[in-house]
């Protein structure tokens, strides 16, 4: 991460900043005081690019829109004024400056009257509060620099338009409107009081001591979150499970900052939350009885079942819906009732559907029965996609979201409580703690996140089949190691003791070669 260099003169409050300021006050004056750039994720990538293409693709629908273009925020509400005057309909990324705030528009439609229509495009499938604010915030300055605003729409993606291969997007529907003038009209005057706040913040230094929280993760994770736990408490009450805003905000009135500093009989406390203090505060591990029940009432055969997967904006393949998780490999290691241990897998990595091979191919392993035993089983929910999206492949889809399966993860959140470890999400941070296994960190591709780069890459135009097959392979690694360490944390917390070693094969002596027979002597 690297400080960019800082402006010259006082910042305009644009959208992002704001963005931060509704998520944390602290932020708010690190981003615009000390403000980052890092490269951006490999899934922020694709989210920028999906906006772009949606961007682009509603704007067919208004063919006589102009383009505002330029960064710099004054030339282009300068460049919006000119259009304005000159009587231009549509306006593209129409810019406006007021109070020190900035407010750029996707498309904005000017009425004869001058009225003006707002049309916000929003990747999303439906008109949440940050979306409102968005157009809230443009209201209030397009007010501010004296227009009248007739109406406000979001445009949002269609989760039911199913997708041609091949074909393009239609506009019409993938994507939909949605009239939300009253209710941007109503949060303009928050909007209003919001950004006097935030221009206070910016001129008080004094937020810096603003504690972490649980909105440093939501609805995105904070980029300076690390930084600030280094600031703060060793065990800050962040870490709390099941801590909700209400329960936080009263715990930082009374001065409570620190896990070690809460009492564990409190009132309201959720048995979770108290066991989780007792563990922490007298440094000790406890696994509750039922997590060895549970573990051992599983039926063999055990499928330790490990998926890779990504969720894409905009669909690709016949009958992929918007927003739909994309399942690219699976791995299981099935211990049979008889102690044999079978494994197989499937990657695809290529450019075409990888949906039929996958459900498939996972059915005809799991055909055998028994139970899968996974870590976190929101994946498996996620297939049922595939129920809808893929009718000649349905029964081999149901026959893998119908088959009994245990959260390994969920039992141990609910079971386990150990003094270094408060979240089970990350499964490498799990193994570590509870193994002792650190080389999850070594993995080239594991995860969402480095799932969606390696993806790009294997399926750029022109890749060599090199590439694409080392991708492949670190897919499998990854999903390899996830099934041998499901089965290790299975047989620490289920009581049950690892199979021997097999014997390797008795080495067999091989007789050695005669020598050769000398020459004879020559004859004289």
């Amino acid at each position: 991460m690297k400080k960019k260099s800082t402006p010259k003169g006082p910042r305009l409050l644009d959208k992002h900043l704001i963005e931060a300021g509704q998520q944390c006050q602290k932020r708010l004056w690190l981003d615009y005081h000390q403000p980052t750039t890092t490269e951006p994720s490999a899934m922020r990538q694709a989210m920028s690019a999906a906006g772009e293409q949606l961007r682009a693709l509603a704007r067919v629908a208004f063919p006589k829109g102009v383009t505002i273009d330029g960064k710099d925020a004054e030339a282009a509400a300068a460049a919006t004024r000119e259009q304005l005057a000159a009587g231009t309909p549509v306006l593209f990324g129409a810019t406006f400056v007021a109070d020190g705030v900035e407010a750029r528009s996707d498309i904005l439609v000017v009425h004869k009257d001058g009225a003006i229509d707002l049309f916000e495009v929003k990747s999303g499938t439906k008109a949440n509060p940050r979306y409102v604010a968005d157009l809230a915030l443009q209201a209030h300055v397009l007010a501010a620099c004296g227009h009248k605003l007739r109406a406000a729409y979001l445009l949002t993606v269609n989760p039911k338009y199913a997708h041609k291969e091949g074909a393009d997007y239609p506009p019409m529907q993938l994507l939909r409107s949605a009239d939300v003038t009253t209710k941007v009209q109503r949060h303009v005057e928050a909007m209003r009081r919001r950004l006097q706040v935030f221009q206070r913040s910016i001129a008080d230094e004094g937020v810096l001591q603003l504690p972490t929280g649980t909105f440093c993760t939501s609805p995105l994770p904070c980029p300076h979150l690390e930084r600030c736990r280094k600031e703060g408490p060793e065990l800050p009450l962040r870490d709390l499970p099941e801590l909700t805003r209400p329960l936080e905000q009263e715990l930082h009135k009374e001065g409570i900052e620190d896990l070690r500093g809460l009492d564990r009989d409190r009132e309201g406390l959720t048995p979770r939350q108290k066991r989780t203090l007792e563990a922490v505060q007298e440094n000790k591990t406890i696994v509750e009885p039922f997590v060895e029940s549970e573990l051992k009432q599983c039926s063999k055969p055990l499928h330790f079942l490990a998926i890779a997967g990504a969720t894409e904006a905009l669909p690709r393949f016949d009958a992929q819906r918007p927003w739909r998780f994309m399942p690219y490999g699976w791995a299981a290691h099935t211990v049979h009732a008889d102690g044999r241990v079978e494994t197989a897998s499937f990657v695809h990595v290529e450019r075409t559907d990888p949906r039929p091979g996958f459900a498939t191919s996972l059915q005809k392993h799991l055909e055998v029965g028994g139970t899968i035993v996974c870590w976190n089983d929101e994946v498996l929910d996620e297939l049922r996609s595939l129920l809808e999206d893929l009718p000649n492949h349905k029964a081999a889809a149901r026959a893998v979201v119908s088959q009994s399966h245990i959260d390994l993860m969920q039992l141990l959140e609910e079971g386990l409580f150990h003094p270094q470890l408060r979240s089970y999400a990350d499964l490498r941070q799990s193994v570590a703690v509870l193994l002792g296994d650190k080389s999850g960190d070594e993995l080239a591709v594991f995860g969402e996140e480095a799932l969606v780069g390696a993806l790009a890459k294997a399926q750029a135009p022109r890749v060599r089949s090199t590439t694409r097959d080392k991708i492949a392979a670190d897919l499998l690694a990854g999903l390899t190691w996830t099934c041998e360490r499901l089965r290790k944390l299975y047989e620490t917390y289920g009581g049950v003791a690892a199979p021997p070693p097999k014997p390797k094969p008795p080495t067999v002596a091989r007789a050695a070669k005669p020598l050769p027979k000398p020459l004879p002597k020559p004859t004289e």
